[in-house]
């Protein structure tokens, strides 16, 4: 795995002589569209392949797997772009790549509304994936996102699909409001097609997830919480899980790797999936990485990498300053949630950049 920073002038194709590669595997890893280039200083995820194919007339999913000895998840993780297009004559695939550094395998992805073909794309690489949610006021509630499609879709690929609920004073229900809460949650769940929860807002009593795990007896039901790094220990003692988030949107690298450090250090590590940003920040605003190199790439944007920050910035004439975490960032947390032994990452499923999901698949697998 190598990131390489483009020079002025450099193009796709240029890079992929660069490394013996093909443009068209550097384009699908990197989430570039056709005849979209990269600007000056944007950094390239360079993966080399270490098997590849050239699609032929009536080849198949099923049979390629089959012939090659691959799982069908896999292609479709190596090889994005069949999602949209489908299995083209004359296309190159990548059937495998090197052995991977097998971690846990366990990834959360948050989708909630929206163009479902991003969902689509990117469901091999994860195992929950949060598609609905839910804000609740005492025992009330009350639904944000409708997620019965996407929850189908997530069904259909044998993954976990998650109802997130955002809730505010859990630690003052009383206990017969604590009980009628963790049936209605159940409730919702169950209305839903929803194999699981995801409780967040604020810290959740280990009392009310006691009550959750006792009434859910025989419904294999997934509980996992968000929680930060000031969360007391003991409040996710009756959750399968935990997601974990920063403390800042736009984290330095160094800062989060200490964070995810002394929380492993204290808690349970393979029960917790870390948060990945995908954002980047427009002069206070937040928008998706990919939104943001779309703009340095269309203004031909030199895009500079601060070091000590761990972050890229560039300033577009009209639209301002943009900063986000770095490839080497992203790579630096995600070789800390593997050093550590966390249980896998957590990602936005509709805005998380290409690059951070391959780079995810090189350190984490299924055994």
């Amino acid at each position: 795995m190598t990131i390489h920073r483009t020079a002025e002038g450099e193009r796709l194709c240029d890079i992929a002589r660069l490394y013996g590669t093909s443009e068209e595997i550097i384009r699908m890893n990197n989430g570039f569209e056709i005849s979209e280039e990269p600007a000056p200083g944007e950094e390239i995820l360079i993966i080399l392949p270490t098997r590849t194919y050239t699609v032929k007339r009536g080849d198949s999913l099923e049979r390629l797997a089959l012939r090659f000895g691959v799982l069908r998840r896999e292609l479709l993780a190596n090889n994005p772009i069949i999602e949209k297009e489908g299995l083209l004559p004359g296309r190159t695939l990548a059937l495998k790549y090197g052995e991977r550094k097998f971690g846990q395998a366990a990834a959360n992805g948050y989708f909630f509304g929206g163009d479902t073909s991003s969902l689509r794309e990117r469901l091999p690489y994860f195992t929950y994936v949060t598609v609905g949610a839910a804000s609740l006021n005492g025992t009330e509630i009350k639904k944000l996102f409708e997620g019965r499609e996407a929850c189908g879709l997530v069904r259909m690929a044998d993954k976990i699909p998650l109802l997130r609920i955002f809730g505010r004073g859990y630690s003052e229900l009383s206990e017969k409001e604590g009980e009628e809460l963790a049936s209605e949650l159940l409730r919702a769940a169950a209305n839903g097609g929803y194999k699981g929860l995801v409780l967040g807002g604020e810290p959740v009593p280990s009392e009310l997830l006691l009550k959750l795990r006792r009434l859910s007896l025989g419904c294999d039901l997934i509980l996992l919480c968000e929680v930060e790094p000031s969360s007391p220990e003991h409040l996710c003692d009756g959750a399968d899980g935990t997601i974990f988030s920063g403390n800042s949107p736009i984290s330095c690298a160094q800062n989060y790797v200490s964070e995810l450090l002394n929380f492993a250090a204290e808690r349970e590590s393979n029960r917790c999936m870390p948060e990945i940003c995908a954002f980047a920040e427009n002069d206070g605003k937040y928008l998706p990485i990919c939104d943001a190199l779309r703009v340095a790439r269309r203004g031909s944007c030199k895009i500079e990498f601060d070091e000590m920050a761990g972050v890229c910035k560039f300033t577009h004439k009209r639209s301002g300053n943009y900063v986000f975490p770095s490839l080497e960032n992203v790579k630096a947390i995600l070789e800390a949630i593997h050093e550590y032994g966390y249980m896998g990452a957590s990602f936005d499923v509709a805005r998380t950049p290409r690059a951070h999901l391959m780079m995810y698949g090189a350190l984490f697998g299924k055994r």
